[in-house]
């Protein structure tokens, strides 16, 4: 799938999800958009093909009913979901193409990189194909090891690209057969992939695993198999509660009390590294009350980095 059709795809659903359009309104719209081409105005045909993807790809339906285009499950368009976010990306990048005027008033958030292996993985996503990587974390600086994995879905967290992938390492899909080797399920920042290619290998993408499902008692995507499910109860000081209210840290975030000067959320998740950094950059605002086992990981952060800003030994000049 080539780029442009990604942004295709994502500049009609940004469209209709304000409002149903006429086809002559699409077609109008478009001719003004900056993915459009001289002398190559919008077909109906073309516009079927769209929709048909965007089926597949996204699993809403745009239906042709009084002689309009609507969404017919817009639902799925949520506020935090990354089909929206996506949609946002597009609309504010084609408003500044389109005008020279608003580029430089208007600021994005920069992803640095990453964004090379995207469209490759969406197509093996699409194709059912197993890629072939060579992945170098951050302290594997001479691990040049490919990997055979079957990628499930991306997800992005903190201006960084992820692939959720079942690593099935280099076993021909009959010896994956014979050994039922699955659910090994691994995350790759994409900035850290080498070299990645789609091989001849197929696979079948489960129909019982929903990525959301899968990450949502989790916390950004680290993914700790050894971390249990729990309650964990936080307070929150004054004017960072109401940040914390317009802006939930995680979908389970409930606030269970409030007073005058604080208030208390509650959460359900697994409490991985990312969320124990998320709740550390709260700074002094938030204290965890429960589980004892957390706050006792969250006092030991602060007291090493307590003793490294009163480490004596460090030139102060």
């Amino acid at each position: 799938m080539a780029k442009i059709l990604l942004k295709n795809y994502l500049w009609l659903l940004d469209k209709l999800s304000k409002r149903s359009m006429t086809f002559a309104e699409l077609s109008e719209s478009y001719e003004k958009s900056s993915l459009y081409e001289t002398g190559r105005p919008l077909q109906v045909r073309t516009l079927y093909n769209w929709r048909e993807k965007i089926d597949d790809l996204f699993g809403i339906q745009i239906i042709y009913e009084n002689e309009s285009y609507t969404l017919k499950n817009q639902n799925r368009i949520n506020y935090n979901s990354p089909q929206r976010w996506l949609i946002q990306a597009i609309a504010v990048n084609d408003i500044g193409l389109r005008s020279q005027k608003l580029r430089s008033r208007i600021l994005l958030e920069d992803i640095p990189s990453g964004e090379d292996f995207i469209t490759d993985i969406i197509d093996a996503m699409e194709n059912g194909n197993v890629i072939k990587l060579i992945y170098r974390r951050f302290n594997d600086y001479c691990d040049n090891t490919p990997l055979y994995a079957e990628p499930y879905c991306l997800k992005i967290n903190n201006r960084r690209w992820y692939a959720l992938c079942n690593v099935i390492s280099n076993k021909t899909k009959e010896q994956r057969r014979e050994s039922k080797e699955c659910n090994n399920l691994k995350i790759y920042a994409l900035d850290r992939i080498q070299s990645l290619e789609q091989t001849s290998m197929k696979f079948v993408y489960p129909q019982n695993f929903n990525p959301e499902d899968f990450f949502a008692d989790y916390f950004g995507v680290c993914i700790g198999y050894d971390t249990a499910l729990q309650y964990v109860e936080i307070r929150v000081d004054g004017e960072q509660r109401e940040y914390l209210k317009s802006l939930p840290l995680h979908h389970s975030q409930k606030e269970i009390y409030r007073f005058k000067d604080y208030s208390i959320f509650q959460f359900q998740l697994h409490p991985t590294i990312d969320f124990i950094r998320a709740i550390l950059s709260l700074g002094a605002d938030a204290e965890v009350l429960k589980p004892l086992a957390l706050r006792d990981v969250i006092a030991q952060e602060i007291s090493i980095m307590n003793d490294f800003y009163n480490d004596d030994n460090v030139n102060k000049n």
